[in-house]
């Protein structure tokens, strides 16, 4: 068993189906603030938890560790993170994808999958699932 089992093993977060993801509507991070920039592409700054408790905190303080992450995203990523506002599924932003980038069905479906991951990952976005009423 090497260390990469031992980190599945104590991974908690939830795993979306296929069928799940496909219904699911990404939503923006309230307190993400987004820039666009003239080529098109998004400059993007996340707020940071910094706590001021334990060595951490005392050592985050020390160093002047920054407060903001930034992440800059191409013009593709910067179509899709103005399409994570929950009202648009993965299928609906598939087909944007597919028709204003002439992509193939396989090509958007996987890309969109690795950065909504990515995104949520960072905490960028949150997928929401559920039943529509």
């Amino acid at each position: 068993m090497g260390l990469a089992d031992l980190a599945k093993k104590f991974d908690r977060r939830p795993r979306l189906s296929p069928e799940q993801l496909k219904g699911a509507k990404p939503l923006r991070n309230p307190a993400v603030l987004s820039e666009t920039i003239a080529d098109g592409s998004e400059v993007l700054r996340a707020p940071l938890i910094t706590q001021g408790r334990g060595i951490a905190g005392w050592m985050a303080k020390r160093m002047n560790a920054p407060d903001v992450k930034t992440f800059e995203l191409e013009p593709v990523g910067a179509f899709v993170w103005h399409l994570c506002d929950g009202q648009h599924t993965f299928e609906t932003i598939s087909r944007k994808l597919r028709n204003q980038f002439k992509m193939n069905r396989l090509e958007a479906d996987a890309s969109l999958t690795a950065f909504l991951q990515m995104l949520s990952q960072r905490r960028l976005i949150t997928l929401m699932v559920g039943k529509e009423k």
